[in-house]
């Protein structure tokens, strides 16, 4: 065996707790040593820190592979009467770091290794374990049914991404864990970034703000950021509008098959808290993206995560609760948390049968916003009691099919649309129904590329906007559907009439940049907009996404390389501040910054990430976004001299278009990107022939591309293109390098 000299991880943690940076950089190791073993197939199984060794180098051996096997051995039979024979511990693990499913002896896979891997993370930073007990029983029922006590009752300066990164790994269900030690070594080295960049001593600047009521009386009380650093922080500055954040409910019989109560609880008392005066109202789609990176579908927050996401959503509450369901019967109960202060605002109880459960929820309203000092005249109370429907299993099916729209997935998105017609069909006049469908055809006419859906969603968008005028989603969604009809005027004008009646409605001022620079080539008014859009919510993945590219075809790379590593810190935490719609291409994005810099391995290393993720990603995009990375990753190889591995991704690239239009979609954008594919071949003809529809339907956007895109240098002055119309004022090319620098 290899000789190791160091010092076991244990003996370090018992003379006390290790810096933050310093265990974030042990974790990161060990994820990527769990990743190699568990690529061959092998898993550990007694990942603890007593098996971790640190070199005098710092680097981290995984030592004791004695329990490991291979992923195909023993059979899950076998591995049951393994562990129902086997004092826990003994053989498949040590108790303490062991996952709920070893206790079980269900079948243990990788996964049970990042559970482990969790627990010491949790030990270096605390300096304890998370689950403990004065006997073996005790531990064991820890893990299985308690949630560890907070990390920053051991360490304040534990910041909101780290203290999420535990939760995802310590989750109890294999199924809501970190899937892969790749994706728990993506979440911990952008935790390691943020944290050297100061981002996260920023965020913790510390004073007192007043008393805080915990369940727990003896929690000690989180520091909060000073007034000063809250617009950094993300925290809540007390000066402005008020504004509320509601949270999924929790499910708390725990009947999987009332999770969607849950959902459309909170769906409906945001909808009916915008009709309160003095309240800002933050959007579902932008807490949905923070809840399903706290906790899964039907599980409820405590008091210092519900916290924790008021302070991302820069709330100055926080509105969250559960609910019973017992037959006919039903308790809702909410209580709102002022966000500075942590201290309980108000609580609502309420009982009654399932067919009441509008009336409950409009009492629910009521009372925290009276509780809260706000305006609740006849007018409000007469809004807020205006029923969405009266039909309970309407009801249910639109907040079942709101949770699938939200999961963003090919198959989410036609369980959506049942569910939305289903809704439907039970009342023709659910208009929050009607617009739901329709922003389930605008998204899948937009990622597949089929008109004839799109005009079904702008007809029932029509509908639901005029059905209830005051749905501003609503109106987005229609004024994308009018873009994506050609009519962009209409998109334009609707768009500002949105924006001027919600200034901060982040989605319309992102869908309204879309519009400037797609539609008219009004790059500096886009950019404008799509600033305000990431100013207003820094979760909006998208606009990050579109500011990358414009900041980059300007020649502002570092703007642009800024803006493409938000967008991936949002795609690898899977958030998007868009409903059903999460980020895909911002690797692509940070690639294509090296590749304008000459940087072409770094460039080519970000698109291989991409492929990676569209590799595994269900997203809608997939297929468009496959073509568009195949052609940048030839175009990079291409510019290093490598024509033969240029023309493997060319191809590639080539057959998924070919089939795409085998399967009857086309689009503008795809059509560009092979466009550039022949202009850097130096095909003039054929790159001008794939211009005609980017030309014919986003003609301002494709000339003022064609004029600053480095990639069409050298055909866009021959004859082919001689029709095109390019203003030589605007050219503004950047030309890369022939070599790495």
């Amino acid at each position: 065996m290899e000789y190791v000299e160091g010092e076991l991880l244990s003996a370090r943690i018992g003379r006390g707790p290790i810096p933050l940076g310093d265990s974030l950089d042990i974790a990161l190791q060990v994820a990527d040593a769990l990743d190699e073993a568990h690529g061959h197939g092998i898993i550990h199984r007694d990942i603890k820190s007593s098996n971790l060794i640190l070199t005098p180098r710092q680097l981290v051996k995984v030592l004791d592979f004695g329990l490991a096997k291979f992923l195909s051995a023993p059979k899950p039979d076998e591995l049951r009467t393994l562990a129902g024979v086997t004092t826990p511990g003994a053989v498949l693990g040590t108790l303490s770091y062991m996952s709920p499913e070893q206790l079980t002896g269900a079948v243990v896979d990788h996964r049970a290794d990042l559970f482990a891997t969790g627990v010491v993370l949790y030990e270096m930073i605390a300096g304890r374990l998370p689950f403990t007990g004065n006997s073996m029983t005790d531990i064991a029922d820890h893990i299985l049914h308690q949630e560890p006590e907070a990390i920053a009752r051991y360490n304040y300066g534990v910041s909101p991404d780290v203290e999420a990164i535990l939760r995802k790994a310590l989750e109890k269900q294999p199924d809501f864990r970190y899937q892969s030690a790749r994706e728990l070594y993506i979440d911990l080295a952008n935790a390691r970034r943020r944290l050297s960049s100061g981002d996260a001593a920023q965020r913790r600047s510390m004073v007192w703000r007043g008393p805080i009521e915990f369940s727990d009386p003896a929690a000690p009380m989180p520091l909060l950021p000073s007034r000063a650093d809250s617009a950094l922080s993300g925290v809540p500055v007390v000066d402005g509008q008020r504004s509320i954040a509601v949270l999924t409910f929790a499910n708390i019989t725990g009947n999987p098959s009332d999770d969607w109560i849950g959902q459309g609880i909170a769906e409906t008392l945001t909808a009916d808290l915008k009709k309160v005066k003095g309240l800002a109202v933050l959007p579902r789609e932008q807490i949905f993206d923070q809840l399903r990176n706290v906790t899964a579908v039907g599980h409820g927050l405590d008091e210092r995560q519900a916290i924790d996401v008021g302070r991302r959503l820069s709330a100055w509450w926080v509105l969250t609760g559960g609910y019973q369901h017992l037959g006919d019967r039903i308790r809702i109960t909410a209580y709102v948390i002022e966000v500075l202060s942590g201290r309980l605002a108000d609580t609502v109880k309420l009982d009654g049968t399932m067919e009441q459960i509008f009336e409950l929820q409009d009492e629910v309203v009521i009372e925290i916003a009276k509780s809260l000092d706000l305006s609740v005249g006849s007018s409000e109370v007469a809004a807020i009691t205006e029923g969405e429907t009266k039909s309970v299993e309407a009801y249910e099916s639109y907040s079942r099919a709101m949770l699938n729209l939200r999961l963003a997935g090919r198959e989410s998105f036609e369980r959506a649309i049942t569910l939305f017609e289903r809704a439907i069909e039970l009342d023709p006049g659910y208009a929050e129904a009607i617009a739901g469908l329709g922003a389930a055809y605008q998204l899948k006419a937009s990622f597949l590329s089929l008109p004839a859906l799109n005009a079904v969603a702008i007809m029932l968008l029509r509908k639901a906007v005029e059905i209830k005028p005051t749905m501003m989603e609503a109106k987005t969604r229609l004024a994308m559907g009018l873009m994506a009809d050609g009519d962009t005027d209409g998109a334009i004008q609707l768009l500002e009439d949105v924006v001027r009646e919600q200034p901060d409605n982040a989605m319309a001022h992102g869908t309204l940049g879309r519009a400037y620079w797609m539609g008219k080539g009004r790059v500096d008014d886009a950019i404008r907009e799509l600033e305000e859009s990431v100013a207003i919510n820094p979760e909006s993945g998208y606009a990050y996404l579109q500011l990358a590219l414009l900041y980059a075809l300007l020649n502002r790379l570092d703007e642009a390389e800024r803006a493409a590593s938000s967008a991936t810190e949002l795609q690898e935490q899977a958030m998007s501040g868009t409903q059903g719609l999460l980020v895909v291409g911002a690797h692509a994005r940070l690639g294509y910054v090296h590749y304008l810099r000459g940087q072409y391995d770094a460039a080519i290393a970000e698109y291989r990430r991409e492929l990676d993720f569209l590799s595994a990603s269900d997203h809608a995009l997939r297929d468009r976004a496959i073509i568009e990375v195949e052609q940048k990753l030839g175009a990079a190889h291409s510019r290093k001299g490598d024509e033969d591995a240029a023309e493997v991704h060319n191809r590639r690239a080539l057959e998924a278009f070919s089939a795409r239009l085998a399967s009857g979609a086309d689009d503008p954008f795809t059509r560009y990107y092979v466009a550039t594919l022949f202009a850097v071949r130096g095909d003039a003809p054929a790159a001008r022939r794939h211009l005609d529809r980017p030309l014919a339907e986003l003609g301002p956007l494709t000339r003022w591309r064609l004029a600053h895109d480095a990639d069409f240098e050298v055909v866009r002055g021959l004859e082919a293109f001689a029709d095109v119309g390019i203003d030589p004022a605007t050219e503004r090319t950047i030309s890369p390098a022939t070599t790495d620098r």
